[in-house]
C-alpha cells in the first residue's frame, strides 16, 4: 500500500495542471492538407490486497494506455491503441517484452501490448477497417454468446475492464449499409459486417503460480490408483498455437438492423473458440524402494498446455425500450465446444501400466505408461440470456440472466448440463455525480457459488478519480466460479484521465 501511495502523490505531482487529449496537427510528406492526430488514454495505479494468505499475492500495478486517432482524410484514419503494463498478477516474470501471437502463456513485466492498429475507410455505402481490431459484439451486460471474435487475457479476469481483457486481432472487416426506404414493412439503419481473421490469435492465461490461475486445473500433490500412492510434478508449458495458414482462419458475418423500435442483429461464426480449454498429459516412474510400506516409489510428471478448437455458432440478439426499460435478449447454438473436466480429478483417475519385475531389482527408475482421460469433450450446446435495466429512482438497476444448456451430455464436467448464472448491477451518484457507488452480484444457481463485488469511485476532478473495492467470493469449489473462494480481495485504484 506504501507503494501505491508514493505513485499516487507522483502522479498528483505532475497533473496539478492536467489537460484532456486533443488534436494536433502534423504534416506527412505527400499530404496535401495537414494530418490531425487526436490523443487520449489513461494512467491507472492498482494496489490488491489478499484477504486470504492462502490465494497467491499480487504485485501492485501501474497500466498506460494511449489510443491515437490519425486523420489522413475526410473518411480515412488510423487507429492505434498501446498499452504499458508494470506489476501485476505475473509472479516471476521472464523480463520485459512485447505480447505476441505465439504464446498462451506469456510472463512477462514490464510489457507492451498492441491492442488496436488498423486503417479505417469510411464512405456512404461502406466502412471498411483494415488491421488488429477489436469487436463488441451481442446486447447482453455481460457473458455475451455472440461475441467470439476476441481472445482475451484471464490474468485479472474481475478488476480489469473488458475492453482491456480483450486482445486484438488483425482482420478485414468490410460494412455495408442498405439504404432501404421508409417503408414499415422494412428495417431500417440496416447494415452487414463481415469480418475475416486470416491469423490465428490465442488467449493469454496466467502460469500456476498466479493468483487466477484455476485451482482445479492444478495437478494434486498426490494421488491414489490402483493401491499406490503416487507423487505428482506438473508444470503449465505452452504448446504450438494453429499454423498461420488460411484454413485456420476465422469467419463471421453480423446483420444488425431496427424494425418497430427494436434494435436486431443476426450472428454466424466459424473459427477457433476464444475460450481456454486446458489438456493434460502424464509420464509415470517406478523405483524398488524396501523402506516404503508399498514397496515402490511412484510418481507421475504431468505437464498441463492449452488446446485449440474450432467450433460453429449460429445467433441473435434483441434490444427493445419499453416503460422506461431496456430489455435486451442474445442467444447462440455453437457446436463442437470443448466443455473441461476437473483436471484434478482426471489425474486423481490416472491408470498406471505394468511394471518390469526385472527392472526393478536392479534398483534404477523406471518409466511406466499413464493414461489420463480426456480433459475436454466436445458438445453441442445452446447458449442464451435475457436482461434488461432501469433507473429506480436516481439509482440505475440491472438485472440478467444467463444459460447454457449442454446437449446429449453424460461426461461429469465443471459445469453442469444447464449451467444458470444471475446478474445484478446497482449503481448511484453522489455529491454532484463526484461519488458513484456500486454492487455487482453474481450467482450460480446449480453449482451453487456467489460473487459480491461492491465498489466506491471517487472523482477528485474530471481527470482523476480514485475507486475503493472489494471481492467476496463463495461456493463449493468444485464449481466453474466457487474454486476462486480464496481469492477474496480488497483493491484501490487511482486513475488519471487525458
Amino acid at each position: 500500500m506504501r507503494r501505491l501511495l508514493a505513485c499516487l502523490a507522483a502522479v498528483a505531482a505532475v497533473v496539478a495542471a492536467p489537460a484532456r487529449g486533443g488534436a494536433y496537427p502534423l504534416r506527412v510528406p505527400l499530404v496535401p492538407s495537414p494530418v490531425e492526430i487526436d490523443a487520449a488514454g489513461k494512467l491507472e495505479f492498482l494496489d490488491v490486497e489478499r484477504a486470504d494468505s492462502a490465494g497467491p499475492y499480487q504485485n501492485p500495478q501501474a497500466k498506460l494506455r494511449l489510443h491515437l486517432t490519425t486523420d489522413f482524410a475526410h473518411g480515412v484514419r488510423w487507429v492505434t491503441d498501446l498499452t504499458g503494463t508494470a506489476g501485476g498478477t505475473p509472479r516471476d516474470p521472464a523480463g520485459a517484452g512485447v505480447y505476441d501471437f505465439s504464446h498462451v502463456k506469456q510472463d512477462i513485466s514490464p510489457s507492451l501490448e498492441i491492442g488496436e492498429a488498423y486503417l479505417q475507410i469510411e464512405h456512404a455505402a461502406l466502412d471498411l477497417r483494415l488491421g488488429l481490431q477489436k469487436f463488441a459484439w451481442g446486447k447482453l451486460d455481460a457473458f455475451q454468446p455472440n461475441d467470439l471474435l476476441n481472445p482475451q487475457k484471464f490474468y485479472d479476469p474481475l478488476l480489469e475492464e473488458e475492453v482491456d481483457r480483450k486482445i486484438g486481432v488483425p482482420a478485414v472487416a468490410p460494412t455495408l449499409y442498405f439504404p432501404w426506404g421508409q417503408s414499415s414493412l422494412l428495417p431500417t439503419d440496416a447494415r452487414l459486417t463481415l469480418v475475416w481473421a486470416p491469423i490465428y490469435v490465442p488467449y493469454y492465461f496466467p502460469d500456476q503460480d498466479e493468483r487466477w490461475y484455476p485451482p482445479l486445473a492444478r495437478v494434486p500433490a498426490e494421488s491414489r490408483v490402483m493401491g499406490f500412492t503416487v507423487e505428482n510434478r506438473s508444470r503449465f508449458r505452452n504448446a504450438p498455437v494453429p499454423s498461420r495458414t488460411i484454413d485456420n482462419g476465422s469467419y463471421a458475418a453480423r446483420f444488425s438492423a431496427l424494425w418497430g423500435g427494436a434494435d436486431f442483429a443476426l450472428y454466424y461464426f466459424d473459427g477457433f473458440d476464444p475460450a481456454p480449454a486446458l489438456g493434460a498429459r502424464a509420464r509415470g516412474f517406478a523405483r524398488f524402494d524396501p523402506a516404503s510400506p508399498q514397496g515402490l516409489d511412484v510418481r507421475s510428471e504431468v505437464e498441463v498446455f492449452p488446446e485449440f478448437e474450432r467450433i460453429r455458432a449460429a445467433g441473435a440478439d434483441l434490444a427493445y425500450r419499453v416503460f422506461g426499460a431496456t430489455l435486451r435478449v442474445e442467444g447462440a447454438y455453437v457446436s463442437d465446444r470443448a466443455y473441461p473436466r476437473s483436471i484434478r480429478d482426471v489425474v486423481a483417475s490416472e491408470q498406471v501400466g505394468a511394471v518390469d519385475p526385472v527392472s526393478l531389482r536392479t534398483g534404477r527408475e523406471q518409466e511406466i505408461p499413464v493414461t489420463l482421460t480426456p480433459v475436454n469433450v466436445r458438445r453441442n450446446a445452446v447458449e442464451w440470456g435475457a436482461g434488461g435495466d432501469v433507473f429506480v429512482g436516481d439509482t440505475f438497476v440491472l438485472l440478467q440472466a444467463n444459460q447454457t444448456a449442454i446437449l446429449r451430455n453424460d461426461v461429469n464436467l465443471l459445469i453442469s448440463d444447464y449451467e444458470t448464472r444471475f446478474l445484478l448491477k446497482l449503481r448511484r451518484n453522489f455529491l454532484a455525480d463526484r461519488l458513484q457507488a456500486e454492487l455487482i452480484g453474481l450467482y450460480g444457481m446449480q453449482g451453487v457459488y456467489g460473487m459480491a463485488h461492491p465498489r466506491v469511485t471517487y472523482s477528485i476532478n474530471d481527470y482523476i478519480d480514485v475507486r475503493i473495492g472489494y471481492v467476496a467470493i463463495e461456493g463449493h469449489s468444485t464449481s466453474i466460479f466457487g474454486q476462486y473462494k480464496h481469492n477474496d480481495e480488497g483493491y484501490v485504484r487511482a486513475r488519471f484521465l487525458f
